[in-house]
C-alpha cells in the first residue's frame, strides 16, 4: 500500500481540488447552484444555510458550502483514519507498512459522495467543450515552451540546474510559471 505521507497528499488533494473546482464551475457558470445541490450532500448543507444568508447574497452561500463541504470531508477522513487504526491495531509505523490496505482514507458514505461529486464534475466541468479546447491550448503552450528551452536551454536556466537532468529541470522550470507567464513566454518565443 502506498506510503502514509502519499496517502495524505492523495486524500488532501482531493478534497482541495474538488471543493475548488465546484467554486469554480459555479462562477465560470458551468453550472449552477440548483444543479449542484441535487448531489444530497450538497443539499444538506445549502439546508443548514439558506435561511440565514439572503438570497441575493449568492457569493457567500457558495462559500459556506464549500467550507462546510470541506470541514465535513476531513472530519470524516480523521474519524476513519481513527477507526482504521483501531480496528487494525496500529501500535507502530511498522504496522502501518506491513497493512495492505490504505489507512488514512474516507468511510464508504464519504467514498460515495466523493465518486457522486467527481462524476458530476465530469459531466458538468471537466467534459466542457469551453475546458477541452483551453486545456487543449494549454497542452500546446507546454509542449512548445518546452522544445523552445530545450533548444536554449542556458537563456532560462542555470549550468548547475540543467547539469543533474536537463529534461527535469525544463519540466520543474514550467511548472513554475504562472499562466500568464507562460502565455506571454509563449507568445515571445
Amino acid at each position: 500500500s502506498p506510503s502514509l505521507e502519499a496517502q495524505i497528499s492523495a486524500i488532501s488533494d482531493d478534497i482541495a481540488y474538488n471543493n475548488h473546482d465546484i467554486q469554480d464551475g459555479i462562477r465560470a457558470e458551468m453550472f449552477s447552484l440548483s444543479e449542484l445541490i441535487e448531489i444530497n450532500f450538497f443539499k444538506d448543507i445549502y439546508r443548514s444555510h439558506k435561511k440565514f444568508i439572503k438570497k441575493n447574497n449568492k457569493d457567500i452561500l457558495i462559500y459556506q458550502i464549500i467550507r462546510d463541504s470541506i470541514d465535513l470531508m476531513v472530519k470524516d477522513l480523521i474519524k476513519n483514519t481513527i477507526y482504521n487504526i483501531k480496528k487494525n491495531k496500529i501500535k507502530s509505523l511498522n504496522d502501518v507498512c506491513n497493512l495492505k490496505s490504505p489507512i488514512v482514507c474516507f468511510s464508504k458514505k464519504y467514498l460515495d459522495i466523493e465518486k457522486e461529486i467527481k462524476f458530476f464534475l465530469k459531466s458538468k466541468m471537466y467534459n466542457n467543450k469551453d475546458v477541452l479546447i483551453k486545456n487543449n491550448k494549454g497542452k500546446k503552450i507546454i509542449k512548445d515552451l518546452f522544445l523552445s528551452i530545450k533548444k536554449k536551454p542556458n537563456k532560462f536556466l542555470t549550468n548547475d540546474q540543467l547539469k543533474l537532468n536537463k529534461h527535469r529541470a525544463i519540466a520543474d522550470f514550467i511548472s513554475g510559471m504562472t499562466d500568464r507567464f507562460a502565455i506571454n513566454l509563449h507568445r515571445n518565443l
